[in-house]
């Protein structure tokens, strides 16, 4: 869904897909960063995409949702990866044309 949405991603994930009980997740999670860290550090990816020590951009699935394949649910998954790897998912016409003012340009007012 990613790839039809316009998004390239490598079919092939750099480390296998692995799993954890929910009492390992921190020591599960420090050795993927680990072995991340092995294997991406010649490339010096891995600094760039993560955000702390353990922060790195994820999105996580149900495993019973992924495998129904619903385009939708697919579909909703790829718009959430594309806003965390920095993509936008929608633009005004009216932004692109100049036609919408910047805040600056008028008095403007703002209620909280």
């Amino acid at each position: 869904m990613c790839h039809i949405s316009g998004m390239a991603f490598n079919p092939e994930p750099v480390l296998p897909p692995i799993s954890g009980r929910p009492e390992q997740v921190e020591k599960v999670l420090k050795t993927r960063y680990h072995d991340a860290m092995t294997k991406l550090q010649p490339q010096g990816d891995l600094k760039r995409i993560c955000e702390t020590d353990l922060g790195l951009v994820s999105q996580c699935c149900l495993t019973k949702h992924v495998f129904r394949m619903s385009k939708q649910y697919l579909a909703n998954v790829a718009l959430k990866i594309n806003v965390k790897v920095g993509g936008r998912n929608t633009v005004l016409v009216d932004a692109i044309s100049r036609r919408i003012p910047l805040v600056s340009d008028r008095p403007t007012y703002f209620w909280c």
